[in-house]
Formats: structure tokens, C-alpha cells, sequence
């Protein structure tokens, strides 16, 4: 690649069919990762879409997305106009503004260590317990509960005492049951429909969205004043008394309260719904596959037997680590990856002018068959370290790559890990038979139709360390 393009002499990427004036609006509304899919088994690894007057360039390959995610330099965050800026404001998540997203992320890193939130264990573990204790105390053997509901239930609490050493649930639930969700959503379908109205307008589902990001907005400053106060308690290490005290290295400033704000909005909503989107996959899939479930059984039952994790206890668990990480290669949490090129470039050969949209699509490359031998199957051992050997890196991101990595990988690995953990040594879920399952890709991948499942109480087995899987 050199410095200086010739774009006239590049070629365009094939062009996906579509609509006159729509292009491929409606097929992205209906189902985004099916379009995407069809796109590549058509044209290749890298599609050009229509929608409306925006240009999109679709990406379903680990080597060129090694391209657009590890070269800020041609590729970049979304810009000023990207609607997850309506949620998140400019968060490490959205924030194209390089040299404040660094400063950011220098002062954050410390924070997101493995050593540094080695101290947030027992607050999830309590939490955990807790709510196993509720499901315990509200359902009887054989109920069929939503999973994906449970789920997000359950790690909202955790992420809520991580963050602010209390539970804001029910703060939350006064903005309606689906508050979180109609920012969410409201974010994404803007994303992928460039024809939707101006947010000023007042359509109903532009007061909905309004009404429910001033009352976001009120508890998180009000909960960052009241930390701010000289008289006021420490939250015993909580996340935002981190957040509080961290500091630029070069001038000494800690962050100001929109900068709070939108660091906490984003790991808030990572943190909450993606391990709850992945647990409920991983579920799903060990009720489709009896024999990696009681591997996962007998591994639990031999660390664990009527204990909680710590954290040692979870580097004795591996087979379970891996079965969450193949959960997230069939389903990852966040399927997609949004990208602006910044320039007129060159990608796997075609031209992308600048300004162009470049979606990196998950989904299809943790699918793609030339790095994933039959990738529709659901297998835990592919993550033995021998089985990883030779494959490209890129070939799977459920964090992300390159200078944007996930900030909260290892938060999200542990909060994932312990619950899987605790959840199977207490309750078996099954899968009822004539609940559809389709995925729903917004900005995370969710069951369209929920997760209907049907709970049964385990008495965990005595603890037998030489039946640990490896």
C-alpha cells in the first residue's frame, strides 16, 4: 500500500443488488447479517451496499479486516454523525477524536487489568449468589422462564454494584421495562437507515428516545455529583471511584463529568447486556448438545461442589472457558464493527472513496469456512491451544482488534466465567422445543423472539478434583 493512490485506477468493489432509490435499506432492516451474507456468498469478502445515499462496504474476511482495524490512519470511528453518539456520547466506544480517545484510554487502562478488577470478584460473586438465590426463590423445577430476560436481570445487578456499589435497577425500571433497549435500538436503526427522520422532530419514537436518555442522563450525573461532594462516602472501589481518581500522566487532570458520563454510559451498557446476550447463547447451545454439557457438569461439580467460584477456581475450569468462548465465535455479542474511511484507499483490491462506511461483519468471518472447519458446528475444543495454531488471528474478534480492542475484555471474561459457573452447578436449562430461535442483530446479537427454556434444580456432586476436563 502506498502513500499516494491512484483512485481512478482502482477498480470498485461488486456491488450488491438493490432497490432503486432504497438500495439495500430494506434487506439491512430485515435481517442485516442475512443481506451481509448473501453479499459475500455472491460477490466475495468485500461488498459494496446502497442505503439510500450512503455507501456501505461490507468486510467478511479476517485478512482485510486485520486491514481496517489495525490502520487508523485510513480507517477510523464513524465521525460526528454516528448515532451511537446519541447513547454514548464520546465514550471510548464512539470517540473519533484521537488524541482525546488516547488520553482516555491511558488513564482507563489501569483500571481494566486483570490485577485491577481481581478486586471486583467477591462484589460479582455476592451479586451472583443473590440472584440464584431470587430464580431459586421464584421458580420451581420444570418453570420455562425467558433466559435472555433472566440473564440481562442478572448481570445488570452485577454490573450496577461494580460500577456504583448499588443496585439502580429499579431506578432504571422507572423509565419503563424497555428503556434500555429503546436507546439501543433507536441508536442502531439510525445506524443502518440513513432515511430516518431528524431526532428533532417529534415522532413518537423520538420523545420515547428523549424522554428515556434525560432519564439516563439524570441518574448518572446525580450519582457522579454525590461522589463528587467532599463529604461523600468512597464507593469501596467501585468502578467510578476509579474512574474518579484516575489521572492524565502528563497534566495531573482527572476527567471532566461528561467525560464520566459517557465512560460509565458505555461500560454500563457493554458490560450489562453483551455477557447476558453471550450467556444466553451459550445456554442455548449447551441444551442442543447434551454431551458438552455434562463435560461442563462434571467439570463444575469436581471444582466447585457446593461452593461459588473464586478466582482461582476458575483457572480450573477451562473446558468451560472455552465453551463461552465458542458461544461467542457462533453468536458474538456485538456482531458488527462500523468503520469511516477517512480516505480515498484501496482494500483487498477495490476502491473505497473516502467517507465510505465499512462494516466489519463478525458473524460471517467466525463462519468463514477457510479459517473454520465446519463452522456451523458448535465445538468447545477448537480453543485448546494446539487447535489454534496456524489460524489467523483476525479470525476471530469478539473484543475487536488492533489500537480499539475492548477496554473491558477481561471484565466481561470473568463477569461470563463465574455466572456460567454458578449457574451450572445450580439449574439445567432446556430448551423448549417449539420456542423459535433466530438471531436479531441490533448493535448486539440478540434471540428475536427470546430464549424460552425450561428450568431444572441440580444438587451439585461432592467435589471430585480428578474429574476435572481438560
Amino acid at each position: 500500500m502506498t502513500d499516494v493512490l491512484d483512485i481512478g485506477a482502482v477498480p470498485d468493489a461488486p456491488r450488491a443488488a438493490g432497490l432503486p432509490l432504497l438500495g439495500s435499506v430494506l434487506d439491512f432492516r430485515r435481517d442485516i447479517l442475512q443481506a451481509m451474507h448473501r453479499g459475500r456468498t455472491a460477490h466475495g469478502d468485500l461488498v459494496r451496499y446502497r442505503l439510500g445515499p450512503v455507501t456501505v462496504h461490507g468486510v467478511t474476511s479476517p485478512e482485510l479486516a486485520a486491514d481496517v482495524l489495525t490502520d487508523s490512519d485510513r480507517f477510523g470511528k464513524l465521525g460526528p454523525d454516528n448515532p451511537l453518539r446519541l447513547v454514548l456520547g464520546e465514550g471510548l466506544l464512539t470517540s473519533d477524536d484521537h488524541k482525546s480517545w488516547l488520553r482516555n484510554r491511558r488513564m482507563m487502562q489501569p483500571i481494566y487489568t486483570k490485577q485491577a478488577l481481581a478486586g471486583m470478584f467477591a462484589t460479582m460473586g455476592v451479586s451472583a449468589a443473590e440472584q440464584i438465590a431470587h430464580m431459586a426463590g421464584r421458580y420451581r423445577t420444570g418453570a420455562v422462564v425467558d433466559l435472555h430476560t433472566e440473564m440481562m436481570r442478572v448481570t445488570l445487578d452485577i454490573v450496577s454494584r461494580c460500577m456504583f456499589s448499588t443496585d439502580v435497577s429499579r431506578t432504571l425500571a422507572g423509565l419503563g421495562p424497555d428503556a434500555v433497549d429503546v436507546a439501543i435500538n433507536y441508536a442502531f436503526d439510525r445506524l443502518q437507515n440513513p432515511l430516518s427522520p431528524p431526532t428533532s422532530w417529534p415522532t413518537p419514537r423520538n420523545r420515547r428516545f428523549h424522554e428515556v436518555m434525560r432519564g439516563l442522563d439524570d441518574l448518572i450525573h446525580r450519582i457522579i455529583a454525590e461522589r463528587r461532594r467532599p463529604d461523600a462516602p468512597t464507593g469501596g472501589g467501585d468502578l467510578l471511584d476509579m474512574l474518579l481518581a484516575a489521572r492524565d500522566a502528563d497534566t495531573g487532570q482527572g476527567m471532566t463529568d461528561r467525560e464520566l458520563r459517557d465512560e460509565v454510559i458505555t461500560t454500563f451498557a457493554a458490560g450489562h447486556e453483551t455477557t447476558a446476550i453471550t450467556l444466553t447463547w451459550a445456554f442455548y447451545l449447551l441444551s442442543r448438545h447434551r454431551e458438552v454439557l455434562e463435560r461442563v457438569q462434571r467439570e463444575v461439580d469436581g471444582v466447585l461442589g457446593d461452593d461459588l467460584p473464586t478466582p482461582d477456581d476458575l483457572a480450573e475450569m477451562p473446558y468451560t472457558l472455552r465453551v463461552f468462548e465458542e458461544a461467542l465465535r457462533l453468536y458474538p455479542s456485538a456482531p458488527i464493527l462500523p468503520r469511516l474511511a477517512r480516505r480515498d484507499t484501496e482494500l483487498g483490491g477495490h476502491r473505497v472513496p473516502a467517507g465510505s462506511r465499512v462494516l466489519v461483519n463478525l458473524y460471517d468471518i467466525h463462519r468463514h469456512p477457510r479459517h473454520w472447519p465446519d463452522p456451523e458446528r458448535f465445538d468447545p475444543d477448537r480453543f485448546l491451544p494446539e487447535a489454534g495454531k496456524g489460524r489467523h488471528r483476525f479470525a476471530y474478534l469478539p473484543f475487536g482488534a488492533g489500537p480499539h480492542l475492548c477496554i473491558g475484555k477481561h471484565f466481561a471474561l470473568m463477569e461470563a466465567h463465574l455466572l456460567l459457573c454458578a449457574l451450572v452447578r445450580r439449574w439445567e436449562f432446556r430448551h423448549v422445543p417449539s420456542h423459535r430461535v433466530v438471531n436479531h442483530a441490533t448493535i448486539t446479537l440478540r434471540p428475536r423472539y427470546g430464549m424460552l427454556m425450561t428450568m431444572h434444580q441440580r444438587t451439585p456432586s461432592a467435589a471430585r478434583p480428578a474429574a476435572h476436563a481438560q
